[in-house]
């Protein structure tokens, strides 16, 4: 607060009047009254301020934490997909028929025959015994018989017991053709001789294998087949069938 001296009022000039006089020293008054206000007004540190190395710590901090929030996968609709075009198989891989022989083309195949035993013709004691067989063609096309085929004697659960051998499937240049209208019939005879094992169970059956693979055919039994006689032991038996004539 600024010192006033009341002791050094300026005097007033005389010839003042003292009303004038009044009014002056109510107003240094004043003045003074103002100037202590004005040091009054200065602010004084406040308690919390004046505390050496306090600081001002925050009520709450806030800490922003991060959480991860997992990511919505789309789903995708399913497409259908184009089926794929198959993949043509090499040439190579491929098998290819083996053609056959010329003397072959046209023949009748197994499949379009029926065979049928028609008779055995044989004394029981003869040594060789011959089975009478029919074909039928039992399609509806046309084929050609020509040559001569392999016979096979089979016992009545169809085992082979007796075979012409492979060799005897055979057909040449030479030998006539004969066509087969649907329902024709062509003939042949198979002989079956010396055989010296224990007698077959019957009824026996007689096969006609064609040839070039075409077929192979089974005449079922017809009644109680006759048995050639042993007339060479040691050997084996034999069979074998004459060429297909009408």
């Amino acid at each position: 607060m600024s010192s006033l001296s009341f002791g050094t009022t300026r005097r007033l000039q005389p010839g003042v009047p003292a009303p004038w006089r009044r009014v002056a020293v109510a107003g240094c008054l004043a003045l003074a009254l103002a100037g202590c206000s004005a040091a009054a007004a200065t602010p004084t540190p406040t308690a919390a301020s004046s505390v050496s190395g306090a600081t001002a710590t925050p009520s709450a901090t806030a800490t922003a934490t991060a959480t991860a929030v997992p990511t919505e996968t789309p789903t995708v609709a399913p497409t259908d997909a184009p089926t794929p075009a198959p993949t043509p198989t090499p040439a190579a891989q491929k098998s290819t028929p083996t053609p056959l022989p010329a003397l072959a083309i046209g023949l009748c195949t197994g499949a379009q025959l029926k065979l049928e035993i028609t008779a055995w013709i044989g004394d029981p004691g003869a040594g060789t015994v011959y089975a009478h067989l029919t074909a039928t063609n039992v399609s509806s096309a046309s084929c050609n018989m020509r040559g001569t085929s392999e016979a096979q004697i089979l016992n009545s659960g169809g085992s082979v017991i007796a075979d012409a051998g492979s060799g005897q499937a055979h057909v040449t240049s030479s030998d006539t053709v004969y066509t087969l209208a649907p329902n024709g019939t062509i003939n042949t005879i198979t002989q079956w001789g010396n055989w010296c094992k224990a007698a077959p169970a019957q009824n026996l059956k007689v096969a006609m294998v064609e040839p070039f693979g075409l077929g192979r055919i089974v005449a079922p039994a017809n009644g109680v087949g006759s048995v050639p006689t042993c007339y060479s032991s040691g050997t084996g038996t034999v069979v074998s069938s004459e060429a297909w004539l009408p």
